[in-house]
């Protein structure tokens, strides 16, 4: 008997892709969790970083003495973790769209992730920017809150939003639930100081979206619709 499914030519599957590189980045950073990925609790935190920065541009030393606390190793971590993260979803980006002009020559899911990758980044960095300069320069009772929020903002947000943008695009349940997963296990590490190492909440972080990537195979099969010719043949 014919099968038509069987005859469907193999698709190559991003959502499978996207978690796995989305795990491999967050895996990467584990041996430097405190300084790459700043969880709470760490003594890293991301709102004192753009506060230092424009106060040393301003010659403003010793205004907000709380933003000039600790070393200069959790700034660092802060502007490298942006950069390194958009030059790495660049690569993904690349390489999505090589890959995919083998078989959807007019995908555009590459332009697509790169723009919500580096669009994330760019609006985490300017809530963390303007909640902790709007902290530094005044004075109520939401600026506890305020710096919080400002913790919250990563640029780890663009993991979650890579996934999700590859799980519409392929309509794949379990992108949309890594994403998800991804994204409360996020939230929840940079805002809660839990006890334990940082690597192991980092390696923690990284199984909603490495578990999928390990369910799901390599590619999938191409539907396709069934012809009168099919049914006949089979």
């Amino acid at each position: 008997m014919h099968n038509a499914d069987t005859d469907a030519p193999a698709r190559f599957d991003f959502g499978r892709a996207t978690t796995s590189l989305a795990a491999a980045a967050t895996i990467a950073v584990a041996p430097l969790a405190d300084v790459a990925l700043g969880p709470a609790g760490s003594g890293q935190s991301a709102h004192s970083i753009p506060v230092y920065l424009m106060a040393r541009v301003a010659h403003d030393i010793g205004h907000n003495d709380w933003a000039f606390q600790g070393g200069n190793a959790g700034r660092v971590g802060w502007v490298v973790s942006y950069v390194g993260l958009g030059l790495f979803w660049l690569g993904v980006a690349v390489w999505m769209r090589v890959r995919a002009r083998a078989e959807r020559p007019v995908s555009r899911l590459w332009l697509r992730v790169l723009a919500a990758t580096w669009g994330t980044e760019f609006v985490t960095a300017a809530l963390t920017g303007g909640a902790g300069l709007l902290a530094a320069h005044n004075s109520s009772s939401l600026d506890p809150i305020l710096l919080h929020f400002a913790d919250l903002c990563s640029p780890w947000w663009a993991c979650v939003a890579a996934i999700l943008v590859v799980a519409r695009a392929e309509h794949s349940t379990l992108a949309l639930r890594a994403a998800i997963g991804y994204g409360v296990l996020l939230a929840i590490v940079l805002t809660v100081p839990l006890p334990g190492p940082d690597a192991v909440k980092v390696l923690i972080l990284a199984l909603p979206a490495a578990v999928p990537a390990l369910m799901t195979p390599r590619q999938r099969q191409e539907p396709t619709a069934v012809t009168p010719d099919a049914v006949a043949a089979g």
